[in-house]
């Protein structure tokens, strides 16, 4: 069997004495869809985070790629981030200086790709987005949902391994959102990488392998979906 791409064992963490998560222990494997549900506030997108090496954690364990990321500095998680993670956030998070085709070729410039290259595959997946009208378009002039359709390429031009999504379609109206999780699916499954999408939308989870339900930061439930 092969080696998982993530596992978070024990993982406990407060904000400001708030506390957010609880003993969340999971395992995701190469090729699996999994869908974090449940209320807002129990720890989801803390989760989330947690697993893209973005907060550490104040107790438990994380292994991403089969590598313990207790010792691994920043400059070294925001370069897995580059390359074989992507991390697509709730509102976009798009640079705000730079226009639509740049947003998505910067993850292939910051690691020293051809710009050339790196703008034209950029190109390539805005128009798989739906977005090839926002290449020259600044986010500041971007809708909520062109922003995310520009974030949602931008997270997949590397090719990830692992892909960690924060209602991904949540700016989105019904038929922009299926089609982009379909693109997201498609992309998941046809090259073996892990999908984990963080939801309040039960259409959206239904579309994973396995639902892990929060509550109040701890795992209330765990379904097989398919």
């Amino acid at each position: 069997m092969s080696q998982p791409i993530l596992v978070l064992e024990g993982i406990e963490h407060a904000y400001h004495r708030t506390v957010a998560v609880r003993g969340v222990s999971l395992t995701v494997q190469p090729g699996e869809i999994l869908a974090i549900t449940g209320p807002s506030g129990c720890g989801k997108s803390t989760v989330l985070h947690i697993a893209a090496g973005l907060i550490r954690p104040q107790s438990g364990t994380v292994r991403l790629f089969d590598q313990p990321m207790e010792g691994v500095g920043d400059d070294d998680r925001a370069r897995l981030r580059r390359s074989k993670l992507s991390l697509v956030l709730q509102f976009g998070q798009l640079v705000t200086e730079l226009n639509g085709l740049d947003n998505v070729a910067l993850p292939l410039l910051l690691d020293g790709h051809d710009p050339r290259e790196a703008r034209r595959l950029a190109f390539s997946w805005l128009e798989r987005c739906g977005a090839e009208a926002l290449a020259e378009v600044e986010p500041p002039e971007m809708s909520g949902g062109q922003a995310q359709r520009v974030a949602v390429a931008r997270s997949l031009i590397t090719s990830p391994q692992l892909i960690l999504a924060d209602e991904p379609t949540g700016s989105l109206d019904s038929i922009g959102g299926r089609e982009l999780l379909d693109l997201m699916i498609g992309e998941a499954r046809g090259s073996g990488a892990a999908l984990i999408v963080v939801t309040h939308d039960n259409s959206v989870a239904a579309r994973a392998d396995r639902e892990i339900r929060l509550l109040d930061g701890v795992i209330a439930s765990e379904a097989v979906l398919v």
